[in-house]
């Protein structure tokens, strides 16, 4: 039940509402499936589909790399970084980056 409601929500956030029933018929097709099928198959198929998961996080974390770049240089360049407030930090990370 979370993972339904949890990819429904993602789908309703990226696509509209308009995708929320066709994603519940999906689902349910595939809790039959799920049920029904070869354990070897549905073990497979939920490995490859969790190791496909971790395309979007790796594209997320290059696109943070300058961030990151700069929030360390920044760290390291400044020894009162530490005393600053959390109000503070969210103002560096509004900075535009220094080249």
């Amino acid at each position: 039940m979370g993972w339904c409601y949890y990819g429904e929500k993602c789908i309703e956030y990226l696509f509209g509402q308009r995708v929320i029933l066709p994603y519940r018929v999906i689902y349910v097709l595939l809790i039959y499936v799920g049920a029904t099928g070869g354990l070897e198959f549905i073990w497979s198929l939920s490995d490859k589909l969790n190791g496909l998961m971790a395309i979007p996080n790796l594209i997320g974390i290059l696109l943070l790399v300058p961030v990151v770049r700069r929030l360390t240089a920044d760290f390291f360049s400044d020894p009162e970084w530490i005393r600053k407030s959390p109000h503070e930090y969210d103002e560096l990370l509004r900075k535009p980056e220094k080249k």
